[in-house]
């Protein structure tokens, strides 16, 4: 070691840091050369030695980190109190303010650290960064240590560190480490002491530490923070331009700091300016730059210290199209297999290039890293950046169809080469749709900009499938535009007619019949025009719902019978089975009801033959609910929660909704009503999450009568508006329709009986256009209930067998039951001997063809079965 007799020297360099000493002592700064230590005495003075305090100064317009101040002050306090020595490592990518946060906390608890405070710069980013043994001498000589006493042997001169800071009351900051083996020789051992470490990779090996994994700055204090730089009249001035900046920014405090000097510095700037000059993403990089300050240089200083397998992976992730990515990804767009993958991101990870995300096992960039990494693999040759994204959108395209077919029941699915995602059961599809999912859609848009229409077909057919059997609505019609599109550039009728008929089905779910309606004809033309068989089925079959769905059953059925015998022909087992649902449906709707479970029954056995849990689940439901309508309850909730276990299978939000819902009421027919209210409030939710305003409604619809039920009336009545006034927003009017009727017993106990009438008048007509004569006769059957419970007795009657007569053979013995009753019990109060006699053969009769029917009905009407012996 050399020392240096001269003058004063100064320390020179950008390493050049301050020490140890105060203003009499002496002031050993970071070497210049080798391991040669400048040392500065003072003129005419002895050297001595006082409490090392030498941080750097700190920023007075530090913001935030109040719980990561607390929970290391805390942890500190808890140290001293127990008589041990504490290890604070804070984490985080460039720029997220590490150094920042250290110092401050020291300026707070620097003076109760009787020893004093000692900072280093381990220069961990720095192509030669600070040895132990260096920072070892550095420290030693700050705490009254001869230079000459220092040991050159790096073993003794660890033991006389050790030495030298055991038990002492140390505040020490090791600012900037490359790893753990830098810092674990710098630990003081013994009690007392308080290390910060902070450090761009995360230095995972560092045992008993308190970790702080810095992170961006929340919305709130970045807006602070630019206050306190350039004041709160510009800010509150430009508001939503200072949340753009912030944005631009990424909530990074390196970024907010040189937007904020550039604000403050450029004359007649203002927050406009800056948000505009930020908003060009090629561009935001270089706009953050003031002196030597740069967010650039920052992030370069981490990535040139990876290897060369690192490096390329931060480049390729930046063509993943999403917000996040795993391994299949990484693999993906790299061409690494899964363990070298897994390899590189855990080594980006660490040295916080990326960051995990929400989901465990998946990361994501930062913005301002993301637009870094894409500045880096834009330097490429270009054949290299089009090979990856080329890789990772026939892996999306492969994944996709993989997952498709994995959720109808197919398993074993032919991919051409270039590889997938390992799917090979739904709980694996549904899992790669929960992650992948935004990628495949996002990288739909970059195959239109920049592959073959061929391609672009084959993803968002692959997408369009998972869309309609998961759920996926919002997404779903950018599928449909973007493949229609391209089926179009492709010139093939049967790929546009595919993306049609996907269209009217997106229509139909969101209850835009009349535009589903439109789309389901122009297909139904278009295949005919084709000849080709199988467009000729689906075609029929679609149309054949649309009829069913405005109440035109006559129609419907020709339609379906000619798409199933087209399926049959084609020994096309999962569209038979969807055609056999359909025509079930139509005979539920007729009144039909063992033909229906006939028909579903079969549909059953082609779902659960062919794996198709989708199927099989919408079938189990439709079968509860036409046992519902036979008065068999129990049966109902058994095939209902087998439903919604299936859909919640493949986590189909819409599905659930109207499984809970069915489910809900099912229970409140059985006279679980408190169940009910449960399940119907649990739907709002889900329905609220899935963004579906419908089916919200309905469940607002169905909670108000529970509700009511219950004897909570304003929270029956608040829940029935709500509903109402969504439908009529919406333009749905059978369910508003059907909401009306709901309300209707809250009006009568609220004694606006005029009112209550004229809304179920209303919605009758509604009914009515939709052929709904079922909820026709529902609505005065309600009214029938309602009138008896007033001892209006001929205003029942009347309504009990106009719900007779408008329900026709279309009514379920249940329901017929039910009104024969109110008949039965409003003609004996009024005294009318013939038409009690009528209603009481009428349901010995229906109890006769079903014997199940009659306890059922006796639970209702006690006292009615009891007297006239039905």
């Amino acid at each position: 070691m050399r020392r240096d007799r001269g003058a004063d020297v100064e320390a020179g360099g950008e390493a050049a840091v301050a020490v140890g000493g105060d203003v009499a002592a002496p002031v050993i700064t970071n070497p210049v050369v080798n391991n040669t230590f400048n040392l500065h005495v003072p003129k005419g003075e002895n050297p001595r030695i006082s409490r090392a305090r030498n941080l750097p100064p700190g920023v007075s317009d530090f913001t935030g980190r109040v719980e990561e101040i607390g929970e290391i002050e805390r942890e500190a306090l808890e140290g001293r109190r127990d008589q041990r020595s504490v290890t604070a490592v804070v984490t985080g990518k460039p720029g997220v303010g590490k150094t920042c946060l250290v110092v401050q906390i020291a300026h707070r608890m620097g003076m109760k650290y009787v020893d004093g405070e000692l900072y280093a710069d381990l220069r961990g980013v720095d192509d030669r960064p600070a040895t132990a043994e260096e920072v070892m001498a550095r420290f030693m000589q700050a705490l009254g240590v001869a230079e000459e006493e220092i040991p050159g042997d790096p073993d003794l001169r660890l033991d006389a560190y050790r030495r030298t800071v055991t038990d002492r009351s140390l505040l020490v900051i090791l600012d900037n480490a490359a790893d753990e083996k830098q810092v674990r020789p710098l630990l003081p051992p013994g009690t007392g002491s308080l290390v910060m470490v902070t450090s761009r990779n995360r230095l995972m090996g560092l045992e008993s530490v308190h970790r702080c994994d810095l992170e961006i700055f929340p919305v709130s204090a970045s807006l602070d923070f630019m206050k306190k730089v350039v004041g709160a009249e510009a800010v509150d001035r430009e508001p939503r331009d200072a949340q753009r900046v912030a944005d631009f920014c990424g909530h990074l405090p390196l970024a907010l700091r040189i937007a904020t000097i550039r604000l403050h510095a450029t004359r007649n700037m203002r927050v406009s300016d800056l948000a505009r000059e930020l908003g060009g993403e090629r561009d935001r990089l270089e706009a953050l730059k003031a002196g030597d300050l740069a967010v650039r240089a920052a992030f370069n200083l981490s990535y040139r210290k990876m290897g060369k397998g690192a490096r390329s992976t931060f480049k390729s992730l930046s063509h993943v199209p999403g917000a996040d990515f795993g391994t299949g990804m990484c693999s993906a767009v790299t061409g690494f297999e899964d363990r070298q993958a897994v390899k590189m991101l855990r080594k980006l990870a660490e040295a916080n290039l990326i960051e995990h995300s929400e989901v465990p096992g998946r990361f994501r960039f930062h913005d301002l890293l993301k637009v870094f990494s894409r500045e880096k693999m834009e330097k490429d040759p270009a054949d290299r950046n089009r090979r990856d994204r080329q890789r990772m959108l026939v892996w999306l395209q492969n994944s996709a169809i993989k997952a498709q077919f994995s959720l109808g029941g197919v398993f074993t699915v032919e991919i051409p080469s270039g590889g997938s995602a390992e799917i090979d059961s739904i709980e694996s599809a549904t899992s790669w749709v929960e992650s992948e999912f935004s990628n495949a859609v996002a990288g739909l848009a970059m195959a239109e900009a920049c592959e073959s229409p061929e391609h672009v077909v084959r993803l968002a057919l692959g997408l369009s499938g998972i869309c309609e059997t998961v759920g996926r609505w919002i997404e779903w019609e950018e599928v449909i535009d973007t493949g229609a599109r391209a089926a179009l550039k492709v010139e093939q009728r049967g790929l546009v007619l595919v993306f049609m008929t996907a269209r009217a089905n997106l229509a139909r779910y969101r209850r835009d019949f009349s535009q589903a309606l439109v789309c389901a004809e122009e297909v139904y033309a278009a295949a005919r025009s084709l000849g080709h068989p199988g467009f000729m089925g689906g075609a029929a079959n679609l149309l054949g719902c649309l009829k069913m769905d405005i109440g035109h059953p006559d129609e419907a059925a020709p339609l379906l019978k000619e798409s199933l015998a087209i399926y049959e022909k084609l020994d096309l087992k999962h569209e038979v089975g969807k055609v056999l649902y359909n025509l079930g449906t139509i005979h539920r709707a007729a009144g039909e009801l063992e033909k229906a479970i006939g028909y579903f029954e079969r549909d059953l056995t082609v779902c659960l033959d062919t794996a198709d849990e989708s199927g099989a689940a919408e079938t189990l439901n439709t079968l509860a609910l036409t046992h519902v309508e036979m008065g068999r309850l129990k049966r109902a909730e058994e095939l209902q929660r087998r439903a919604l276990e299936k859909f919640s299978k493949i986590r189909n939000p819409h599905k659930i909704s109207m499984v809970t819902n069915d489910l809900a009421i099912t229970l409140r027919r059985q006279g679980r009503v408190e169940e009910a209210l449960a399940l119907h409030l649990k739907d709002v939710e889900i329905c609220r999450e899935a963004m579906n305003p419908s089916g919200e409604a309905l469940a607002h619809s169905n909670a108000a009568e529970a509700f009511h039920r219950l004897g909570r009336k304003s929270e029956a009545v608040e829940f029935s508006m709500a509903a109402q006034a969504v439908f009529a927003q919406l333009g749905d009017d059978q369910r508003l329709a059907k909401a009306m009727i709901s309300h209707i017993p809250i009006l009568f106990e609220d004694g606006r009986i005029d009112e209550a009438v004229e809304g179920a008048a209303a919605a009758i007509e509604t009914l009515k256009l939709f052929g709904d004569v079922k909820d026709v006769a529902a609505t005065h059957q309600v009214l029938a209930r309602e009138y008896g419970a007033l001892e209006n007795w001929d205003d029942s009657l009347r309504h009990a067998t106009e719900s007779l007569e408008a329900g026709g053979t279309a009514l379920t013995p249940y329901v017929r039951a039910v009104s024969c009753g109110m008949a039965l019990r409003a003609a004996f109060q009024l005294g009318r001997e013939a038409e009690v006699a009528h209603c009481a053969r009428i349901l010995r009769d229906a109890f006769a063809a079903d014997p199940l029917l009659r306890g059922t009905f006796v639970e209702t009407f006690e006292e009615e079965a009891a007297v006239f012996a039905v």
